[in-house]
């Protein structure tokens, strides 16, 4: 994660490692059930009674992310993640190299692909960590707010537009307009 080997190649040589299986992976959903940051399903509401659209942008996989997007009530259409793929067998059979997030850049290429394909002409980056930033910095979300309540990321918060502790913050300003 240094920067000296391509992101695609580095989950390559992981997942090889790792060899997951479909078994694995829905032991691991059973055994540990998501932990939903406080807020985040009131945000999501509030966007929603908007008519916002609310898009999930993961360099995690969608296996994953799915039954956490189904719970907020937000389309798989708008998940962009990375896609272990599985044999008929359940064992592993590589990962979906056409998925943004799979490469470098993917995060501000799957916002580029959302306001393209969406016709809009800002989105709102909301996110912890430096490929969230990677975003806005490439110019891809127009405006980048970090989030530090559960891991505070100095460079992060230095570069972010806005940078908050509690998503409260975010629902409160959004409340005010």
């Amino acid at each position: 994660m240094g920067g000296t080997v391509e992101f695609k190649d580095a989950l390559r040589t992981r997942l090889g490692v790792m060899q997951p299986t479909r078994a694995a992976l829905d032991a691991f959903l059973r055994d540990h059930p998501h932990r939903v940051t406080r807020g985040i399903p009131e945000l999501v509401a509030l966007l929603r009674s908007r008519d916002q659209e609310v898009f999930l942008v993961s360099g995690g996989f969608r296996q994953i992310i799915h039954p956490l997007a189904e719970a907020l009530g937000i389309p798989l259409s708008h998940v962009f993640a990375n896609s272990i793929l599985f044999n008929a067998d359940g064992t592993y059979a590589g990962f979906d190299e056409s998925e943004f997030t799979c490469r470098s850049g993917g995060k501000p290429a799957a916002i580029r692909h959302i306001k393209e394909k969406y016709g809009y002409d800002s989105v709102v980056m909301v996110g912890d960590g430096a490929t969230d930033l990677e975003a806005r910095l490439e110019g891809a979300a127009s405006l980048f707010i970090g989030y530090g309540g559960v891991v505070v990321r100095k460079n992060i918060a230095e570069k972010a537009d806005w940078y908050i502790m509690d998503i409260q913050q975010l629902i409160d300003a959004l409340q005010k307009h």
